[in-house]
């Protein structure tokens, strides 16, 4: 699992599998992790949704290009893929390499209440309760804090599957730390598995 979780920017991502669109690998991250926003118009130029050097292994440097497919500043969830591979054949290779090499988690749609897991900034997996309420994850019991530069993370059920990604936290106990992007209902259709469904 620790594999498909790579660095965005100063923050992190992890690797997906898109069923739609040829089982492609594609990154998901906190929308917050992009140095900026494509403009919101559906014929913008290449190089407005194509970020240099954003993406790197964990441990290592950011040295992968990647384009913008998808970003909601709202929820806070972003979807990166490859650049285009014909004007930007070896930075698309060079992201292929990255992604292609690890195993992608799995999307599935969050319980209403569970166990889930965390990835701290050493490596380590980590325990705590997940709880949302039909909108965004709530992260309780965390059994170590979450902190700058986990932002992208994955939030994991018991089973290792994604459920959910590391945003913001709380001021308020009672909240938990969130609400944080549910996957299964903040991202488009198109990039979560046919058998996923939403929450």
């Amino acid at each position: 699992m620790t594999n498909a979780v790579i660095r965005v920017g100063d923050g992190r991502g992890f690797i997906i599998k898109e069923e739609a669109v040829g089982w492609r690998h594609l990154v998901v991250t906190a929308a917050h992790c992009l140095p900026s926003f494509p403009p919101a118009h559906a014929f913008s130029y290449l190089e407005q949704r194509t970020y240099r050097e954003l993406l790197g292994p964990l441990g290592g440097d950011n040295t992968v290009w990647a384009e913008c497919l998808f970003a909601d500043p709202i929820a806070d969830v972003a979807v990166l893929g490859s650049p285009d591979n014909q004007e930007l054949s070896d930075e698309a290779d060079k992201y292929d390499a990255l992604v292609d090499a690890v195993e992608p988690l799995e999307i599935v749609p969050a319980p209403e209440e569970g166990r889930g897991r965390l990835l701290s900034l050493d490596g380590q997996w980590f325990e705590c309760l997940v709880r949302h309420f039909g909108g965004g994850l709530c992260l309780f019991e965390c059994k170590q804090p979450i902190v700058g530069g986990m932002s992208g993370s994955p939030v994991l059920n018991e089973n290792g599957a994604a459920i959910g990604v590391v945003s913001i936290g709380s001021n308020a106990p009672q909240f938990g730390e969130g609400p944080n992007p549910n996957l299964a209902r903040d991202l488009p259709a198109k990039f979560l598995p046919s058998t996923g469904g939403r929450s």
